[in-house]
């Protein structure tokens, strides 16, 4: 009966001291190896989209994935290095030599690497082929209406058909040599796509999205506290009103200062109308200035003022 008692006592101390310092007993995976599925060590590829499998390693909570040309031991690139809790990854990569590696990984140990070597050869068939969109990045939203659109070089390719589209229709074509052109959008939502030719075949469009919106929000206009109004109570209630625009996504920034100079800033929060503050007996200045996801800055409103005198 002691000794059961003795072995309790010793279990919970061991649980508080857990909980006390915030410590978790995981299991030691250092001795574990992560099993890579594909691709396989010495394989070849006939594909620039590579997609990464390794096999899940018990207690683990994530895996590092890494990837280098040539090699790790001779690396003139880390091309991929990444941490995730998936035992996938994709990558896009031209023809040449590889090494990939994964460790898994836990709050307090990490197994070693597994290396695989692989090789990206052309594909037999032109048309097989990937076009590797590189910039501007997918989903990209800008207020800068010319952009460079750049992609990877296609092997035994004589020209790339580029295409702007609105809506699934065609707005503007051009061709080019290059793996690089400036196109100038105008306003609104687009689809880009690019497809590499030789004469004779030619492969499928890929393509990436863009919101290009240069418009400056509306000015807001302010409604409470009115202008040069004596509140009775600190707890500062602000509204305002602004029309809003199509495109990029638009919020508001308030800004309250102590001085009519605006120097002396109390407070300044990204905010939708109404909101509350709380506040000292003193003078304040107030304004709210419009901004949206593409980067434009709009006009301040006009700056109001009132008096907190509890």
């Amino acid at each position: 009966m002691k000794f059961l008692k003795y072995i309790f006592s010793v279990l919970s101390l061991a649980l508080i001291a857990c909980e006390e310092g915030g410590l978790l007993i995981e299991p030691d995976i250092t001795n574990r190896t992560v099993t890579l599925i594909a691709p396989s060590n010495n394989s070849e590829v006939a594909t620039n989209t590579i997609f990464f499998d390794w096999e899940t390693v018990e207690d683990a909570l994530t895996y590092e994935i890494q990837v280098a040309s040539p090699n790790f031991e001779n690396t003139a690139q880390l091309l991929l290095n990444a941490e995730d809790s998936l035992t996938f990854a994709e990558l896009q990569l031209p023809v040449g030599k590889y090494e990939w590696r994964v460790k898994a990984k836990n709050s307090n140990y990490e197994t070693p690497y597994s290396n695989a070597s692989f090789e990206v050869v052309p594909v037999e068939n032109f048309s097989d082929n990937n076009v590797i969109l590189e910039n501007p990045e997918n989903n990209l939203i800008t207020n800068i209406s010319m952009q460079s659109l750049e992609w990877q070089l296609i092997e035994g390719a004589t020209l790339y058909r580029v295409q702007v589209l609105e809506n699934g229709d065609v707005l503007e074509e051009q061709f080019t040599t290059e793996t690089i052109l400036d196109i100038t959008f105008p306003e609104g939502e687009f689809q880009w796509q690019v497809r590499a030719e030789n004469g004779v075949d030619s492969t499928l469009y890929f393509s990436r999205s863009i919101l290009v919106d240069v418009t400056i929000p509306n000015t807001p206009t302010l409604t409470i506290p009115e202008d040069t109004v004596e509140l009775t109570s600190g707890d500062v209630t602000f509204e305002w009103t602004r029309e809003l625009l199509e495109g990029s996504v638009e919020f508001d920034s308030i800004y309250v200062y102590r001085d009519i100079a605006l120097a002396n800033l109390v407070l300044k929060e990204e905010s939708v109308s109404p909101y509350n503050a709380t506040l000292t007996n003193d003078t304040y200045y107030w304004l709210v200035k419009g901004f949206d996801e593409a980067g434009n800055e709009g006009s301040s409103s006009t700056t109001f003022s009132f008096i907190v005198n509890e």
